[in-house]
């Protein structure tokens, strides 16, 4: 779904990995149990954000193209080149916002709190 910046499932992979490959080696017995428990934790996390990034993309998609035949980049186009414009679908910038603050509300719920917007 993303092409800013690391996305948070690749970014959590990397956590996995380096407590994998890097700390878990290096701790006591009967600590690497908690590194293989938080790294595998980490792992179901990983899937339900990547998960729920698709169901985000889905759900603006579905309001502008038929049987998930669009794309967020053809959505993009189609913007640009007015073939979806208000006039066309006069809910189009209610839509963008929450496709937009739902992505804040996993990426930087931070932001969206100095708006005043509840996360």
């Amino acid at each position: 779904m993303m092409a800013r910046g690391k996305d948070p499932a690749a970014l959590i992979g990397l956590a996995v990995e380096t407590i994998r490959v890097e700390l878990q080696p290096a701790l006591s017995p009967e600590k690497r149990y908690a590194a293989a428990m938080a790294a595998n934790a980490l792992e179901i996390a990983m899937r339900a954000v990547a998960v729920e990034d698709e169901a985000i993309d889905l759900e603006l998609l579905d309001a502008f193209y038929e049987d998930g035949d669009g794309t967020m980049r053809q959505l993009a186009r189609d913007i640009r080149s007015g073939k979806v414009s208000e006039a066309s679908h006069p809910d189009l910038r209610r839509r963008l916002r929450a496709h937009l603050v739902a992505e804040l509300k996993i990426r930087n719920p931070r932001f969206l709190a100095s708006r005043g917007v509840k996360a």
